[in-house]
Parts: structure tokens; C-alpha cells; sequence
């Protein structure tokens, strides 16, 4: 129970706290008077555009430390190459999602968003960096458990 509970925990506030925490609080803002207007549709803002690529940056920079400081200890050759094969699937990812967010930054800078052609591009990019971060949060959580 107690291994149970530490997986949780672990799962909790290494992928739970940073994919959804934000999300989770922006609709607080409409309890505010000031920032009811500003509100609505808040949270499906938040994601547009590929800011969840943040996350997933994040996340496989966390699975690479915790890969890499286990390196040393892996017992066989296979094990270790297990181990370098996640290094660089997360290092690919890194690489991939900060292009995206360079670009997707870029785009949403540079002109507002006037018709509908548009805003499907940008539900593309929210649904890539949505399935981008289901993948990275799912092979944290099996790195950390089969490969460290």
C-alpha cells in the first residue's frame, strides 16, 4: 500500500501538478469581479497556440536527469541501452517541442488571429500539444519506474 501511495505521489507532483495545477485555477478567475469578462474560455486559451509544450519540455527535462543519473548503476548491457534509447526519445522530444513553441510563439505574436482558416491551424497545434504531452507524461511515468 504504502509502494502504491508513493507511485501516486510521485505520478501526483511530477505530472499531475504541472500538466494541470494551471489549468485547473485559471476558471477562478471568473469568481473575481474585475476578471469575470476576461474569464470565459480562459483555460482553452491558456492551451492554444502550444503553451502546453512548456510542460513537455519540462517533463523531459526531468526525464533525462533522472535517466542520466542512473546511467551509472545500470546492471547490464541492455539495461544500459534501454537507458540511452530513453535518454535520447526524451532529448528528440525536448528538441521537437521547443521548435514548436518557437514557432507557435512566433505566430501568435506576430498577427491576430481574423478568420476561421486560422483558429483550425491553431486547434491543430493545441491538439499536437496535447497528444504531445499525453505521450511525454506516459513515458516519464515508465521511465522513472522501469528505466531509474
Amino acid at each position: 500500500m504504502i509502494v502504491l501511495l508513493s507511485r501516486l505521489s510521485w505520478l501526483f507532483f511530477n505530472v499531475g501538478v504541472p500538466v494541470f495545477a494551471p489549468i485547473a485555477l485559471l476558471p477562478l478567475l471568473s469568481f473575481s469581479r474585475f476578471y469575470r469578462h476576461a474569464s470565459k474560455g480562459i483555460a482553452a486559451r491558456a492551451i492554444q497556440d502550444g503553451q502546453l509544450l512548456w510542460v513537455v519540455i519540462s517533463m523531459c527535462a526531468s526525464a533525462c536527469y533522472e535517466i542520466g543519473s542512473a546511467l551509472g548503476e545500470a546492471s547490464t548491457n541492455s539495461a544500459l541501452v534501454f537507458m540511452l534509447a530513453g535518454l535520447l526519445w526524451h532529448v528528440l522530444f525536448i528538441v521537437a517541442a521547443s521548435i514548436l513553441v518557437s514557432f507557435a510563439a512566433a505566430d501568435a505574436t506576430s498577427r491576430p488571429v481574423y478568420d476561421d482558416s486560422e483558429r483550425t491551424r491553431d486547434r491543430g497545434l493545441t491538439w499536437l500539444s496535447l497528444l504531445m504531452t499525453a505521450i511525454v507524461a506516459t513515458s516519464f511515468f515508465l521511465s522513472h519506474y522501469s528505466l531509474t
